[in-house]
């Protein structure tokens, strides 16, 4: 209704194909139609295509496609492929590729050690002028190094103009100067590939350090008057005297011994370690000399074990050492046999080891309101230390709970090992344990529980009637 102004487009026309009738040939990646697609094709048609650029006839596959009976066009496998750009050659360097190298591939560059890459890290094969080819190609160039500079009082033994990745270059100095740092030093590669030198060129100098001299010891090795840079001097402590410090001494640029020349100190042993119940025999000093000795006891009511050394030996590492150090352990002291009045002890000996446990039974009508038994320990006293049988008495009717009952309401009797649980009213809470118990002692067992009403809550009386408006 265009001309009523409604803004709807009309609608679109879509022209049907004649049956048998196909399309425009399929579009393929690898190649396309020889002469220009048209709108349909009659059934039977032909057309056929050619290899687009980068791409090569692959094999008898024929590129022809034909319209079938049911307007679509037959189906062909690949009848193209991919061209090769070949390998590479990189002077000093390769190439990586993680495919192949044809048509679309891409190739990564890496230089030789001592070479650093001029030019594209990667390159890709693409076509060019109908053929297919790498793009720009990088080089390797060799590493270079910075002149070295000329050190006074000294000179440099390589008279290379240049210096490349891996060349070293010496220095030597003047008659009765030091050289000092590295009298070698090597082309490296530093950040970017760029060529540096492994270390700063050395210096001549004059360096004399004063001969070393430890009292209470004497050199190893390095004897001589005179010391120069890199001169080494090694000592040792005399005997009953230990080294504080460094046993090897080098002489510095700055005519310094390096580190500080070692001192010799007496070798002494402080206070005796204090050993667990146990104490010396003798008063001991601060200090001791090695080889000096202490003797400890042990404290009343241990003994030593058996293997164990009361003596310990100050040694030359300033420590107190014995080869079975002093242990004491708590003398046992037997039990004697317990009486156990209405009652009688099972297997009863006179005497009993720390350790030993006996068993007892009570008589008739008696009973106790521990175990039946009883454990030596090592001060010869029994845990527990009385044993009692008590006669059994009944206990009273169970204490009454305020607002609250037991389960056992009228009944009369109550015995050892009888128990009875409470609960509450309605409108009131349990506070405790529940469960009360007859002892043998004719009481019951405590804490009794009690009830309790909710905080700010009024508890109902049986009968009553709670009305909310």
């Amino acid at each position: 209704n265009g001309a009523g102004g409604s803004g709807c487009a009309a609608p679109a026309v879509i022209a049907l194909l004649p049956a048998g009738d196909c399309p425009p040939p399929p579009r393929m990646v690898f190649a396309e139609p020889i002469t220009a697609p048209q709108q349909s094709y009659p059934e039977g048609a032909v057309v056929r295509y050619r290899c687009r650029p980068g791409y090569a006839r692959k094999g008898n596959e024929s590129p022809d496609v034909t319209c079938l009976a049911d307007s679509t066009w037959s189906r062909k496998p690949p009848f193209c492929t991919r061209k090769s750009c070949g390998p590479l050659h990189i002077k000093n360097g390769d190439f990586r590729t993680t495919t192949d190298l044809l048509f679309g591939a891409t190739v990564t560059f890496t230089c030789d050690a001592g070479y650093r890459l001029v030019g594209p890290p990667s390159a890709e094969c693409v076509v060019r002028n109908g053929e297919v080819v790498w793009t720009a190609l990088p080089s390797c160039e060799i590493v270079l190094c910075p002149p070295l500079p000329e050190i006074q009082n000294g000179k440099l033994l390589d008279q290379n103009e240049e210096f490349t990745f891996g060349m070293a270059a010496s220095y030597s100095c003047n008659p009765g100067l030091s050289l000092v740092g590295e009298a070698t030093i090597f082309c490296t590669i530093g950040s970017g590939f760029q060529g540096v030198w492994s270390s700063p060129p050395p210096e001549c100098k004059e360096v004399k350090c004063e001969n070393p001299q430890v009292k209470n010891g004497k050199k190893l090795s390095g004897f001589g008057t005179e010391y120069t840079y890199g001169n080494k001097v090694s000592f040792e402590c005399n005997p009953g005297y230990s080294m504080k410090g460094s046993s090897v001494v080098t002489c510095d640029a700055n005519s310094a011994w390096t580190p500080p020349v070692p001192t010799c100190e007496e070798i002494l042993c402080g206070r005796p370690p204090e050993l667990p119940s146990a104490s010396l025999t003798t008063a001991v000093g601060d200090s001791s000399a090695p080889g000096a000795t202490v003797t400890y006891r042990c404290n009343p009511g241990y003994r030593r074990e058996p293997g164990s050394s009361s003596v310990l030996t100050c040694q030359n590492n300033e420590t107190w050492s014995a080869a079975n150090p002093l242990i004491c352990v708590r003398e046992s002291i037997g039990c004697r046999a317990p009486e156990v009045p209405n009652g009688k002890v099972y297997n009863l000996q006179s005497t009993y080891r720390a350790g030993d446990t006996l068993h007892f039974s009570c008589d008739a009508s008696y009973t106790t309101e521990d175990a039946y038994e009883a454990r030596c320990q090592p001060g010869g006293t029994w845990d527990p230390p009385v044993l009692v049988c008590q006669r059994v008495r009944p206990c009273p009717t169970p204490p009454e709970v305020a607002n609250g009952n037991h389960n056992e309401q009228g009944k009369a009797v109550f015995t050892a090992g009888m128990s009875v649980r409470y609960s509450c009213n309605p409108g009131y809470y349990l506070v405790g344990n529940p469960t009360v118990s007859c002892r043998a002692s004719g009481n019951w067992s405590q804490p009794r529980p009690r009830c309790e009403g909710e905080s700010g809550l009024c508890p109902l009386l049986r009968g009553q009637t709670l009305i909310v408006a």
